[in-house]
């Protein structure tokens, strides 16, 4: 015999409560307090309640899914799967689902979103890889969805964005150097044309100009560049500095391998500081100095701003701006 479908009527009757706090329960109305809402999920979970998910969306609009739209050079990125899962984890508790779309080249970029709205596929949306003044930003402020950026913009009137403070970073990892007694700077960033590396350089330029020096932006070459074309740029030039400033992990093999190519020795000739996001300049064996940006828990609050503008718990768009942890010593085998 057929076992009946279980439904919100069959939760309700075995939680004693009413239909209308069930439905709540389910939707994650922040109306329904905590603990009922933990009671009417265990409920849900012990009758194998599975959701008719055309028929929410039909009664009320809402697919209760979310979009995470990700910039193509992120799959080359050690900490991509952090940010996802950080995301991801910030909805576990609730009642929406994250997919994952890649956007299209630089040049159509906005594609992928204009699909998600048009064809109303999520409730919300994660954008990344921002600009200074980001076309996806001023698409979506004129589209009737909830969005937050991984990363700031120069566009007014604000959105809600999180970030890591690139710009202190960069000035901390210049006042590191100038402590090691280096004075011959260069800082290496991403592709031009994001608003994440101009807050690099300009925290770079900064703290270069209040230490007294010159420190060079490098213009010739960028970190998304093949791992070959950045081997090829350090051997030829790095013998024009005594400190690097990096801005991502994922080229610290190709570059320290070029150093020691280039008969230099770290922390003996040169130092080079890395802003890391996993754990894979732990073990290149060989003394950096780092910064950790914790991609994880940018993910999570991603997630948590974007469900607060669609629960509308928050009276203005949220900006958060994690501030980065001192530099330490990634490995110094010997005592300088």
């Amino acid at each position: 015999m057929k076992t009946p479908k279980t439904t919100t009527q069959t939760i309700a009757q075995a939680t004693g409560l009413s239909l209308a706090t069930v439905s709540r329960a389910l939707a994650g109305s922040p109306q329904v307090l905590p603990a009922t809402r933990a009671r009417v999920l265990e409920a849900a979970k012990a009758l194998h309640f599975v959701r008719d998910r055309a028929a929410v969306r039909l009664k009320t609009g809402k697919t209760h899914v979310l979009a995470f739209l990700v910039n193509r050079s992120d799959a080359n990125q050690p900490a991509f799967k952090d940010l996802m899962l950080g995301i991801s984890d910030a909805l576990q508790d609730t009642d929406y689902h994250l997919i994952v779309m890649p956007e299209g080249t630089d040049a159509n970029r906005i594609k992928a979103l204009r699909h998600v709205v048009e064809n109303k596929l999520a409730d919300g949306v994660v954008i990344t890889h921002t600009m200074p003044d980001d076309a996806r930003v001023h698409y979506l402020q004129q589209a009737p969805l909830p969005f937050v950026t991984h990363g700031r913009t120069r566009i007014t009137p604000g959105h809600a964005y999180v970030d890591f403070a690139n710009e202190r970073y960069a000035a901390d990892a210049v006042h590191a150097l100038v402590a090691q007694g280096r004075r011959r700077l260069a800082i290496l960033l991403p592709e031009s044309g994001g608003t994440f590396g101009d807050f690099l350089a300009s925290g770079f330029r900064g703290a270069c100009a209040s230490c007294g020096l010159e420190g060079q932006v490098v213009q010739d070459m960028d970190l998304d560049q093949s791992p070959e074309k950045i081997y090829q740029w350090t051997r030829a030039h790095v013998h024009r500095f005594d400190g690097l400033v990096l801005t991502r992990e994922a080229p610290v093999m190709a570059l320290t391998t070029a150093v020691l190519d280039a008969g230099l020795r770290l922390r003996q000739d040169l130092d080079l500081v890395v802003k890391y996001s996993s754990h894979l300049p732990r073990y290149v064996r060989q003394p950096l100095w780092g910064c950790f940006e914790d991609i994880y828990q940018t993910g999570i609050a991603l997630g948590t701003s974007l469900l607060n503008q669609m629960a509308a718990s928050a009276d203005a768009p949220e900006h958060i701006l994690f501030q980065p942890p001192p530099i330490e010593s990634l490995y110094d085998p010997v005592p300088r």
